[in-house]
């Protein structure tokens, strides 16, 4: 027992091995910032250091000259801190724009002018278009041109805005620039097996073929405009003023068929929606523009409402929105629109006659009771008054259930494949 209580204490280390651990430790933390390392290095030594040794150095250096050379140390190291800070802030700035490539872009005029060989015709989506072809950081685009209306500076907010929005059936908005001569370009994704749904409901070569054969597919096409018209109204808050059958772009067969439509934003960024339209020329397509439009009313969501109606009529007839034809008892040609012939065949009482009006390509291949009920939609939406139209949540959910009503049909009566008959002798 004496000699447990007689055991010497451990020894200190001595100060020398003390500063040798210092210096390693000074050593692996040198790739840190001054800073930091200064503050570490203060702290390792108030921690390590023997009280003898910590005494020396109290009488050594008063607190005024540790301030200050603690003070000049910091000043010394801030340019390179900040300089460090801001590159690494830079490069996370320049990987997050990296990564959000689906956004609308603000696009200069020159940048477009060098993708599209300063528009050369080489470039031209059509011989006579003013719409080209062009790659856009790593996009196929489609560049289309519209008179600015509204101040170059507030272009920037709008593209911001309308970049949040994204749906399956809208063509995207890759981005927009402002030319020297006061036009604005829009550049949108470009959908090379697609095709406008004027071409495949009309195709002069061939009047007497149609892709859209079947009524499902009629009913998939409307689906998908009026819940893209929906969103566009709903989600985006804003008003499209460019639909018809040729903004609308179709693109696969069968399963695949999908339909998407053009020129989402263009009538917000040019600026058609602002302002007082007296005096201004009427800009529209013929046949899809509301009365009131034609009157020189805004556009609104009632007009958008009214061209999709006529867009759904020429689904279920394969009319055009607006025909010429000739009276051959006069010689003279004769305005017909989808709209008239349409409101003839739902005052005939519905049944032989709605049949008739229906498109005959569809091969009487339909259920009459739908094609009245579609009609019947279209033409609420089509009514002279504004007032009187319904919003597009009604239209949307009455088509979208005609849409399921279609494939029921379809399932219902689709000729079986997987039976197989043979008449071979056994």
């Amino acid at each position: 027992m004496v000699t447990l209580w007689k055991r010497k204490p451990k020894p200190n280390p001595e100060p020398e091995e003390k500063e040798k651990e210092e210096e390693k430790d000074h050593r692996m933390c040198k790739t840190k910032s001054s800073v930091a390392t200064a503050s570490m290095a203060a702290s390792a030594s108030t921690a390590t250091t023997p009280r003898k040794h910590q005494h020396q150095h109290q009488h050594q250096r008063s607190p005024r000259a540790t301030a200050t050379q603690y003070s000049t140390t910091s000043s010394s190291s801030a340019p390179s801190t900040a300089t460090a800070t801001s590159s690494s802030t830079a490069a996370s700035l320049q990987a997050l724009r990296d990564s959000l490539p689906d956004l609308p872009l603000l696009l200069t005029f020159h940048e477009l002018a060098a993708a599209t060989a300063n528009f050369s015709s080489s470039h031209r989506l059509a011989p006579n278009s003013t719409s080209f072809r062009c790659s856009l950081r790593g996009h196929s685009a489609a560049v289309f041109r519209r008179p600015l209306r509204r101040d170059q500076a507030h272009v920037a907010a709008r593209l911001a805005a309308l970049g949040h929005c994204h749906h399956a059936a809208i063509a995207r908005l890759l981005g927009a620039a402002a030319s020297p001569d006061g036009s604005l370009f829009l550049a949108y994704e470009l959908l090379p097996d697609a095709s406008p749904l004027s071409a495949l409901l009309r195709n002069p070569n061939s009047p007497s073929f149609t892709p859209l054969a079947s009524w499902q597919s009629r009913l998939k096409v409307a689906a998908d405009v009026a819940d893209a018209l929906h969103y566009v109204h709903l989600q985006a808050d804003t008003v499209h003023n460019r639909l018809s059958a040729s903004t609308v772009l179709v693109s696969g067969d069968g399963p695949t068929l999908r339909a998407k439509i053009a020129h989402f934003g263009a009538a917000d960024l040019a600026g058609e929606l602002l302002g007082d339209r007296r005096g201004r020329r009427i800009e529209g397509t013929r046949g899809y523009m509301a009365p009131e439009l034609i009157a020189g009313a805004a556009p609104s969501r009632r007009s958008d409402v009214y061209a999709l109606g006529v867009v759904l009529l020429e689904l279920v007839s394969g009319q055009e929105a607006v025909r010429y034809e000739q009276n051959k008892a006069t010689g003279e040609y004769e305005r017909t629109s989808v709209i008239e012939s349409a409101e003839a065949a739902a005052e005939g009482g519905g049944g032989e006659a709605m049949r008739r009006w229906v498109d005959r390509r569809l091969r009487d291949s339909f259920p009459v009771e739908a094609a009245e009920a579609m009609t019947a939609v279209a033409l609420r939406c089509v009514a002279r008054d504004a007032a009187a139209r319904p919003d597009m949540s009604w239209v949307a959910a009455k088509v979208s259930k005609l849409f399921l009503e279609a494939q029921d049909w379809s399932d219902k009566f689709r000729i079986p494949t997987d039976i197989s008959i043979s008449i071979a002798p056994r």
